[in-house]
């Protein structure tokens, strides 16, 4: 039986005790996050910059949607430059 399967799932509650002597145990240290953080979050800074200066404002049918995000990724890092700083 490997580690995955012995730990408890997400779901289930862990008394808080138990939860801090095991972290302290393994030196791990929670961080919490606001419930949504875009600015953290690496994937909302590449669609809010494809959204807002990458894409054109045109209007479009479903392949020229589909096409034009397409595009957009395929040139992430070649055509279109970003800087997660």
């Amino acid at each position: 039986m490997g580690l995955i399967s012995r730990l408890p799932s997400i779901h289930h509650f862990i008394a808080p005790s138990i939860r801090e002597k095991w972290l302290y145990e393994h030196q791990f240290v929670l961080l919490y996050l606001p419930p949504y953080s875009p600015e953290l979050n690496l994937i909302e800074i590449l669609w809010k910059q494809a959204k807002y200066h990458w894409r054109s404002f045109t209007s479009w049918s479903k392949d020229e949607l589909v096409n034009e995000v397409s595009t957009l990724l395929k040139g992430v890092g070649s055509d279109f430059h970003i800087s997660y700083a």
